[in-house]
């Protein structure tokens, strides 16, 4: 399959979210080495961003992601600096996310496939259609999934049920992979607009503060890496944030609580 010109990433921002578009629809929204690229500078650039409360990443054309664009495999895996030390510009892109202070979400539609199922699992949620079609198949080209892919897919859904997607690359329905876990919330495809505005607006209705230390905190509970200093000092800060005395002034006032200003 030839190389698309016109793959690219978008970026749209309509009030406090912020929407990052995978458009490649000639390889279903497969990543290439320049749209890996633009999605690593799109995520540094809306992290600090003030404006931006939430990040959603999709795919166009009703489909979520291919996976590496296997013409690009090389460039996106595998390629070299001027020194010649290996580049992995997938693991550089999953590691933005993972560390991105925002809430992410992945809206997954359609196809799902190869590396897709990583990238989404980047994301803090992945809101599915039932129309997902899902299989995780880097085995049928003699590849190995990434390590982030290959630990997020055991801590997931098991070591046995993680061996057989990635042994096998079977398509699974969309059924089993909500009930593996491989997914936060699946929903009817026609109800997914509705849930994802119920969605943001849930975390936009939320105390920035509190969304990016929680999310930090899980992050490093589940690399098992957060020391008793490190919760000391959160917690320090956690009693004199300006979010919690915004949020019991609220309460006592029984009235909605307004962190704009507020963000960190």
């Amino acid at each position: 399959m030839g190389r698309d010109n016109n793959a690219r990433v978008s970026v749209g921002i309509t009030g406090s979210t912020a929407v990052v578009r995978l458009e490649n629809p000639g390889q279903f929204n497969a990543l290439t080495k320049d749209m890996c690229l633009q999605l690593v500078g799109a995520f540094a650039g809306l992290a600090t961003n003030d404006e931006v409360a939430s990040i959603v990443v999709r795919g166009a054309g009703g489909n979520f992601c291919a996976g590496i664009a296997i013409d690009e495999m090389d460039q996106v895996l595998f390629d070299r600096d001027e020194e010649g030390e290996l580049i992995n510009h997938f693991d550089l892109l999953d590691k933005i996310i993972v560390g991105c202070p925002k809430p992410t979400i992945a809206v997954v539609e359609g196809n799902c496939f190869g590396g897709a199922w990583q990238l989404a699992s980047a994301c803090d949620i992945q809101l599915a259609s039932d129309n997902v079609r899902i299989a995780i198949t880097p085995a049928r080209i003699g590849l190995v999934f990434p390590r982030p892919g290959i630990e997020r897919l055991v801590h997931a859904v098991g070591e046995h049920r993680a061996k057989y997607l990635l042994l096998s690359g079977a398509e699974v329905s969309i059924a089993e992979a909500e009930r593996w876990g491989m997914f936060t919330k699946v929903v009817s495809h026609g109800q997914l607009e509705e849930q994802l505005d119920a969605l943001l607006g849930q975390l936009a209705a939320n105390s920035p503060y509190s969304i990016s230390r929680t999310k930090e905190a899980i992050n490093l509970v589940s690399a098992g890496e957060p020391t008793d200093s490190w919760w000391e000092t959160l917690w320090e800060e956690n009693g004199a944030n300006a979010d919690l005395a915004e949020g019991r002034s609220a309460f006592l006032a029984r009235r909605t609580p307004d962190y704009s200003g507020l963000r960190k």
